[in-house]
């Protein structure tokens, strides 16, 4: 996997070289008010250099004046824009997607842009798929591929190859296989790497997307590429520049021919010409009638709102980007791994008509423990917490182990399977169950969660059991197996004929016990 890691390169689309500072630089003295003060200041020092003042040093300071106050605004600009760059970029490695892919017949958590060809990748609900694959197993597994095709409907794969009919057309998505960029909604399956990045369907459209005729154009073949809208400040901005440059050529050309034609020459030097002394003049005007202090009190004050949003953990990639952020009323921005870190934790549970609370936060199972909600007792022996427990992770498919961080050294708890499945491992570990109590009850068949069943269903072996936990429900005689179901609650407590009690034994669900818990779980709800 190294090997072909480096010569094949990563499973990601090629992306824009990033800007260096120098072209961050150069890219801020594009604006057209920045033009027009450097033409201003280049005109400033050539007339002044030719003029009767040719031997003073003191004019050519309009001129310099003029560069050193761009080259200030432009380095603001560009630095402040380069820092966040780097920032972002940083975060983006940290918050990078991962899939579990079989290496050496073991499973292992890696990168998304880790994944190469040949890895055999384990898909669930809920994933996006890493690159494209073709299918060896499959359990009613659905995918959507709006990204792809911009059909809304769910399509089913399978694993089975479908020889195609003379004269068919070939699809675009075959049914064994599954496609980068598309999200698993429905079963499970594996599959094994085809084509990676580029070579990726989503990478073929990006391809000729960025191909001739639709790449979009550059402002100049030097520098990245600035297309897109601008924001009403820099819409703004280019306004007042074009017509303080219009209105200033028109006076400027105006005073020009009307002083030529009424012959005035420079007091200080009669005999020089008049046209040389009035494009002095018009000069002078125009370095005087352009506001050269515009951009860079602009350039500081965004740098100010920048900085002060810095401190709240707001970084902006673009300078500009912070006047129109002022603007916004409504900001919408991805959840997970955003404004949460990620990691769902149990804190509450219901069970036997008992609501307990969890400690602890994260996949740690040694921190915390679950008491109950009235009386703040410890949970350990109570047996409707460890009945609901140990069927729930019968029914789950995610482990919890220890895990080394690659970067830290550090070893940390990490699930491995649905990240929706991981709380109830961690709460089962919290009240004693052991790293192998789902292995105690072998597993015979699995019914996966389906969107429109809104239910999982698997059946366990209870091998000599009587009983599902030590002095917990007694099973009837000549029980072998364990059906346990997990779903939306409001759709599975309709199938409930009997509930579990605080002793552990099984009593008759009435609708008002059912109202009882469907109220509980909507004051749950309330609190997510």
């Amino acid at each position: 996997a190294e090997e072909r890691l480096r010569t094949e390169g990563p499973n990601e689309l090629e992306k824009p070289p990033k800007p260096t500072l120098l072209m961050l630089f150069i890219m801020q003295l594009t604006g057209f008010v920045i033009v027009l003060l450097i033409v201003a200041a280049c005109a400033s020092i050539v007339v002044n250099a030719t003029g009767p003042k040719a031997g003073d040093p003191l004019a050519y300071t309009t001129g310099i004046a003029i560069f050193i106050i761009v080259l200030i605004n432009a380095g603001i600009a560009a630095w402040t824009e380069h820092k966040a760059g780097d920032a972002l970029e940083a975060l983006s490695k940290m918050t990078q997607a991962s899939i579990y892919v079989v290496r050496d017949g073991k499973e292992v958590k890696v990168d998304v842009p880790c994944v190469v060809r040949g890895d055999i990748v384990v898909l669930g609900t809920g994933d996006v798929v890493p690159a494209d694959m073709r299918m060896f197993e499959a359990d009613d597994i659905k995918v959507s591929e709006m990204a792809l095709t911009g059909e809304p409907d769910d399509v089913v794969k399978t694993w089975k190859i479908k020889a195609r009919k003379e004269g068919e057309p070939e699809k675009l998505t075959p049914a064994n296989c599954v496609f980068s960029g598309c999200s698993v909604t429905n079963g499970k399956g594996k599959g094994i790497v085809t084509d990676i990045g580029m070579q990726t369907r989503i990478g073929r459209i990006a391809q000729l997307i960025a191909g001739p005729g639709g790449a979009a154009k550059k402002t100049c073949f030097c520098l990245p590429d600035t297309s897109g809208s601008a924001t009403p400040l820099q819409q703004n901005l280019e306004k007042l520049g074009g017509r303080i440059g219009v209105l200033a050529i028109v006076v400027c050309v105006a005073i020009f021919i009307i002083g030529v034609a009424m012959d005035r020459t420079d007091p200080s030097n009669p005999d020089s010409p008049a046209w040389l002394y009035m494009i002095l003049i018009a000069v002078t005007l125009a370095v005087a009638a352009i506001p050269e202090g515009i951009p860079l009190c602009v350039t500081i004050s965004l740098s100010i709102g920048c900085s002060d949003m810095v401190t709240k953990n707001v970084l902006v990639r673009k300078l500009a980007a912070v006047e129109t952020l002022g603007s916004a009323s409504v900001i919408c921005s991805d959840k997970t791994g955003t404004l949460t870190e990620g990691k769902m934790t149990m804190v509450n549970m219901y069970s036997a008509g008992v609501g307990y609370d969890v400690g602890g936060k994260g996949f740690d199972p040694t921190v915390g423990t679950i008491t109950r909600t009235k009386g703040g007792q410890e949970a350990v022996s109570d047996l409707g917490v460890k009945t609901a427990l140990l069927s729930a992770i019968l029914c789950c498919n995610t482990t919890l182990a220890k895990v080394k961080d690659p970067e830290s050294g550090e070893e940390k708890w990490e699930p491995k399977g649905n990240s929706s499945e991981a709380p109830i491992v961690v709460a089962a570990r919290k009240i004693g169950f052991s790293e192998t109590v789902q292995k105690e009850y072998p597993r015979v068949l699995e019914i996966p969660f389906s969107s429109s069943r809104k239910m999982m269903l698997t059946v366990s072996d209870m091998g000599n059991r009587n009983e599902l936990c030590p002095n917990g429900y007694q099973f009837p005689s000549g029980t072998k197996y364990l059906t346990v179901c997990k779903g939306a609650p409001n759709f599975i407590i309709e199938y409930c004929s009997h509930q579990l009690a605080e002793d552990g034994s099984m009593q008759p669900m009435t609708q008002a016990d059912k109202d009882k818990v469907l109220e509980q779980v909507d004051e749950y709800s309330s609190k997510a």
